[in-house]
């Protein structure tokens, strides 16, 4: 290994689009992927930085099992490409000095742009109306049973309003829906009337009332299968949910069910346990169920990542303050 160089562990995915840019000159970047189970033990102990969309077993063992996250001493920092927490073990990572940084809220605007697209796919039957259209006979078919529904004064109830939530409620108030929502903490009057929003103080009330759900939360402990059996069964039969968080904010198990049963109308995922699904899951092959590959970001959106990625790692790398580093946390 080069001693002048900094040793990054990264996404063999990831190689060719970092190997091009900063840290060509700065950085030795070690490639992992799927298949990896174990780094060799003369690398493991000269990895300074860790790289990469958190998920993949290496490196969810890396950030989140001491024993393994022991044979690498000498690690600075961790950059996860993307907004999200829930992956990393950050009592863990502070514990032993390692600072950590995400590339922040950068595509929040469009994260909520597919959330929206998935809402209007599932009002007008749009995956149905593909399939219709193959031929005359099930075209005729789908113009006289399965026409949508329009936006224009049915109710969307948005649970957690927070970067990507409120952008939703834009977008929402653009088309006069009626909008709903849920937060942990309620927005001020100015953002509430800025998109006509109406607060319910509990979630019971906003699924009961909604035509189209939205989940917007990030993953906690409080989040997990915030949505389930007892959930859906509240929701109208016509209605349908949205999912643009992360999968295990709903017990999907329970979403199957209730789909197979009729008890909502349908659904829209971009998130799912585990991504990507089996390609036998009966959500996959629901004519009312659509489900994308986690696909929030656009190509603009992946350039910013990657730049604000390899600006945090370089800062941390040379001891320097990271713009998107996360603080430390004393309570968790």
């Amino acid at each position: 290994m080069d001693s002048t160089k900094y040793n990054v562990l990264i996404e063999k995915r990831l190689l060719t689009t970092f190997a091009q840019n900063a840290l060509k000159e700065t950085c030795k970047l070690i490639p992992f992927d799927d298949n990896t189970q174990e780094i060799d033990h003369q690398y493991a102990e000269k990895i300074d930085g860790i790289l990469g969309v958190i998920g993949l077993p290496l490196v969810t063992k890396c950030i989140r099992e001491e024993s393994f996250l022991n044979k690498m001493p000498n690690v600075k920092v961790v950059i996860s490409l993307g907004a999200g927490t829930d992956h990393l073990n950050l009592p863990l990572l502070w514990k032993k000095g390692i600072r950590i940084a995400t590339t922040g809220k950068i595509n929040s605007g469009v994260t909520a742009e597919l959330g929206f697209m998935l809402l209007m796919a599932l009002a007008r039957n749009l995956k149905q109306a593909m399939v219709a259209a193959a031929s005359p006979e099930t075209c005729l078919t789908f113009r006289q049973h399965s026409f949508g529904v329009r936006l224009l004064g049915s109710t969307l109830g948005i649970i957690g309003l927070g970067s990507i939530g409120y952008i939703v409620a834009e977008r929402a108030a653009a088309f006069k829906m009626n909008i709903l929502y849920h937060n942990r903490t309620r927005r001020n009057e100015e953002d509430e009337n800025k998109v006509q929003a109406k607060y319910c103080e509990t979630i019971e009330k906003l699924l009961s009332q909604s035509d189209f759900v939205m989940l917007c939360v990030p993953l906690t402990d409080h989040t997990k299968y915030l949505i389930g059996a007892k959930e859906l069964k509240l929701m109208k039969p016509s209605a349908v949910l949205i999912n643009i968080s992360r999968g295990d904010v709903v017990d999907q198990d329970a979403l199957v069910k209730a789909l197979q049963e009729g008890t909502i109308g349908g659904a829209a995922l971009d998130v799912t346990t585990p991504e990507p699904l089996p390609a036998d899951h009966p959500l996959l092959h629901m004519p009312n169920v659509i489900v994308t590959p986690h696909a929030g970001a656009t190509k603009e959106v992946v350039q910013e990542i990657n730049s604000i990625a390899v600006n945090n790692l370089l800062a941390g790398l040379k001891g320097k303050p990271m713009p998107q580093e996360l603080k430390y946390l004393s309570h968790l």
